[in-house]
């Protein structure tokens, strides 16, 4: 017997109809989005973009998710809803609830990301919930990065908690935690920023929902999801079977850390596996499982369907383990404020790992991964007291048929303006700029570095709190390419061997900070000679770098 679709659900079968709600619960996203960014009191949501909006179904599953936001929080902010359902079951919760927390193992892995959920009622019923997850500029804790033993020295958690209750702010709750961060007035601002851009989602679904006729969101995401699911496992089936492995080694607090990717192709589905791994660190870099998840799933939608919109059907046909208690798999209280230092590297050992048989898709390794964000603390000459993130980007690796470029990947985050750092700071910028040659050399170059040297003008001395890991690991290439330029950190021209941990900058010193190249794709060899000349024009290599790294002589080509 055929059941007549419901007049009000008939775009579904549609195919026209349906991408244009599809596009349009997207676009409400990006107008989420756009009220915090515009709301926002820090620059590393301002600025940088270290943040993501998201409307949900009612049970939590992901719909849509703005281009321009850190993508990897789709694979976090489903899961945190389902903890916090778990301690607010749906019956209980009403409408003008907000509900918080920055739990790492419920949310996105460490304390300074905070997570705001907003149910949605429709007539008094729940069909949906809107969240954001936003680095905070300062979540209390040591600012000694890195270095800390255990969860409790890096910050104040955030249980499952409601921030708002019936459309009251959780006044308790807000004092307690501002009382224990050292920018309050950004903490605070940027939390409001948040509910309001919640409030904007859910405002903009519930005119859909109006639009459409719509009692529940189910049968639009239930659609969604079987399309979405569906493209991803036609994409898997044309990866041929087998299992594929890879590591990649990251320099830790003290030593190194070990990842080892195993990725598993069976038909339709992938399992990514990390077995083999390091086990948990003694210092910051371990990583939560809902990390480590997030960052293996977005480089695998990135090679295998990288046009379509993100949102849970992506990922079902997707399996992420690890050993509990390895670096990938660290099990609570476990120090995990740099957890990106694993999860922003799963992405070079599964580039690695199926490079062989993926060689036009994949990337090579990024030298803006591990992302790093130096956090400055300190006061002016007048005694005002500041904290504030400086986010800066490698290069890339060399992209699947182009050159890299300067950005992040696979941290979809912005590098701060100068112009902030210096109005908000005692701090001068005598220097930013590309670094000739430090791009990893292959057919297709990997993205140059950075380099910047800032100057501390107060009378005071200031904190420096810096974690780079790419000293002795640098960005590795692809396919037969050479590896970016290392890091490289300075006070005062003389090298830190441990650029890790917290430093004094005192008045006068000047900083030098040198971010990784990527690595190159194909071999050196296969470079095309028109394109080494325009490098040299643009001043991403020089004459001595086309000798060393192409073994090609700048005044020959130029009369060839």
């Amino acid at each position: 017997m055929t059941v007549a679709t419901p007049d009000n659900l008939r775009f579904l079968d549609d195919p026209v109809s349906l991408r244009i709600v599809w596009d349009r619960l997207v676009s409400i996203s990006e107008e989420a989005a756009a009220t915090l960014v515009n709301m926002a009191f820090s620059s590393i949501i301002r600025e940088v973009g270290d943040y993501s909006c998201l409307l949900m179904d009612a049970s939590g599953s992901s719909l849509a998710q703005p281009k321009t936001s850190v993508p990897v929080f789709i694979g976090t902010l489903p899961a945190t809803v389902r903890h916090l359902l778990a301690k607010f079951p749906a019956e209980t919760l009403k409408p003008g609830d907000s509900l918080i927390t920055n739990d790492p193992w419920l949310g996105t892995g460490h304390l300074n990301d905070v997570t705001v959920v907003t149910p949605v009622f429709r007539d008094g019923t729940l069909v949906a919930f809107t969240g954001a997850a936003a680095h905070m500029s300062d979540i209390g804790g040591s600012l000694n990065m890195g270095s800390s033993r255990d969860m409790f020295e890096e910050g104040f958690l955030i249980p499952p908690s409601k921030l708002m209750i019936e459309g009251q702010v959780n006044q308790q709750l807000l004092d307690l935690f501002l009382a224990n961060v050292r920018a309050p007035d950004q903490v605070e601002g940027d939390l409001h920023a948040m509910l309001a851009a919640n409030q904007i989602g859910a405002n903009g679904l519930l005119g859909l929902m109006n639009d459409l006729q719509l009692e529940s969101v189910t049968p639009l995401a239930e659609k969604i999801h079987a399309l979405t699911e569906h493209a991803m496992r036609k994409a898997i089936e044309a990866v041929p079977d087998g299992r594929y492995e890879a590591a990649v080694d990251i320099g830790d607090y003290e030593g190194d850390i070990h990842l080892h990717v195993a990725v598993i192709v069976e038909g339709s589905n992938i399992t990514i596996d990390y077995a083999g791994s390091s086990a948990e660190s003694l210092f910051g870099s371990n990583c939560p499982m809902s990390f480590t998840y997030a960052y293996s799933v977005y480089p695998l939608k990135c090679l295998l369907e990288p046009h379509l919109p993100n949102n849970e059907g992506c990922f079902r046909s997707i399996t992420v383990t690890a050993p509990e208690g390895s670096i990938a798999n660290a099990r609570p209280p476990c120090a995990v404020e740099m957890r990106n230092r694993v999860g922003h590297m799963a992405h070079a050992a599964i580039f690695t790992a199926l490079s062989d048989i993926m060689p036009e898709r994949v990337m090579g390794h990024s030298g803006s991964a591990p992302v790093t964000c130096d956090v400055f603390a300190g006061q002016f000459d007048d005694g005002r007291r500041f904290v504030e993130s400086l986010c800066v980007n490698g290069g890339t690796g060399a992209r699947p048929s182009a050159d890299g470029i300067v950005t992040g990947f696979p941290g979809n985050m912005s590098s701060t303006p100068v112009e902030l750092i210096e109005a908000a700071t005692p701090l001068l910028f005598l220097q930013k700029a590309i670094v000739p040659d430090s791009g990893g050399a292959g057919r297709y170059r990997g993205g140059v570095a950075q380099r910047m040297v800032i100057r501390n003008t107060s009378r005071h001395p200031l904190s420096h709190s810096m974690f780079y890991s790419r000293q002795k690991h640098a960005a590795e290439g692809v396919l037969g390419a050479s590896a970016g330029a290392p890091n490289y950190v300075a006070i005062n021209g003389e090298s830190l061997a441990k650029p890790v941990g917290r430093h004094d900058v005192m008045p006068g010193d000047e900083i030098t900070i040198q971010m990784p190249g990527g690595g190159g794709k194909m071999p050196v060899a296969e470079r095309d000679k028109q394109a080494i000349l325009w490098d040299l024009q643009e001043g991403y290599i020089t004459e001595a770098g086309a000798l060393r790294d192409y073994g090609v002589k700048i005044a020959e080509l130029k009369r060839g």
